[in-house]
């Protein structure tokens, strides 16, 4: 009984506990390079409070394990430095050819003080992301690759980095390296990327806690569920919370969705793909049929409603 209270009391200040541990650890390990790392020690930290802060939906992932750990790996390390190869010498060479100099910006200076660089980097950021995420779910081709990371059927912190690596890379990956070629003070880059990752690797946190305040600014899980339910809410054509780590732009551009009850904010009943796809285990499948590059019987198993 004792624990169940300590439980419930702290689920309301364990989550902006926890933002303020990891911006400390993420910028407090930067020079050390291990950022990836730091990621996969938080998402183990969330698995374990998970099983402290259950949520009363919760819906089993076992079946998924192999396929959560290949994604994230393949998400983790794999995908920036592909997407790197591939569009860094495309972005690099626009400056070059039409500015003559490697960065946009040609001193760190011309961008302000460093107290301005920062807020601008963040806006820059997750206003990008925000407006990437909402075309993924309005174009075709992009729902494809993206409808994947909407199959699962329970927001938890193994299934944060499950996307396909081309939907995980526009969506996270390509706005730093744009961002690496404006010329932006370093310094300023190191404060100011761990603010705009911190909410959005806890954004599918599985345990039951409490955003508060708190949901009105950042994609806290309680925001977040939303933008994974099965059905969409009424009055939006696509989805709703399409921001990645702040949810004011969702507020600014209407697309913000969190009713409340007496007793708090209300939660979606099911998550899940809004066509009532099934979630698919296999991570070959989740690669290759959004690119048409598979026999036929894997399309018709990977589109099988669900029951």
């Amino acid at each position: 009984m004792l624990a169940k209270t300590i439980a419930k009391m702290s689920s309301w200040w364990i989550l902006p506990a926890l933002f303020v541990l990891s911006y400390a650890v993420y910028v407090g390990t930067h020079a050390l390079g291990i950022e990836r790392w730091v990621t996969l020690a938080f998402i183990g930290l969330m698995i374990v409070l998970e099983r402290v802060y259950r949520y009363r939906y919760a819906v089993s992932q076992r079946s998924l394990l192999l396929r959560d750990i290949t994604s994230t790996a393949v998400n983790l390390f794999v995908t920036g430095a592909v997407g790197g190869l591939l569009v860094l010498p495309v972005l690099v060479f626009l400056p070059e050819h039409l500015l003559g100099r490697k960065l946009v910006f040609g001193s760190p200076e011309q961008l302000g003080p460093l107290w301005l660089q920062v807020p601008i980097i963040m806006l820059f950021v997750s206003f990008f992301r925000y407006w990437m995420h909402r075309f993924q779910h309005k174009n075709e081709f992009l729902w494809k690759l993206h409808s994947y990371h909407h199959q699962v059927t329970d927001l938890q912190a193994r299934n944060v980095l499950v996307s396909h690596p081309i939907d995980f890379g526009l969506r996270n990956v390509l706005v730093f390296f744009i961002l690496g070629i404006i010329g932006f003070s370093p310094f300023a880059i190191v404060l100011a990327v761990p603010a705009v990752q911190v909410s959005g690797v806890f954004s599918h946190w599985g345990g039951d806690v409490k955003g508060g305040v708190l949901n009105y600014f950042f994609v806290t899980p309680e925001v977040h569920r939303w933008h994974h339910s099965a059905t969409v809410p009424e009055g939006h054509r696509y989805s709703v919370n399409y921001g990645v780590e702040y949810s004011f732009w969702d507020i600014l551009f209407g697309t913000f969705h969190l009713p409340q009850t007496a007793e708090g904010p209300e939660q979606p009943v099911r998550l899940g793909h809004p066509n009532g796809y099934v979630d698919e285990p296999n991570y070959l499948k989740l690669l290759l049929v959004p690119l048409g590059l598979y026999p036929p019987r894997w399309f018709k198993r990977a589109q099988q409603p669900a029951e």
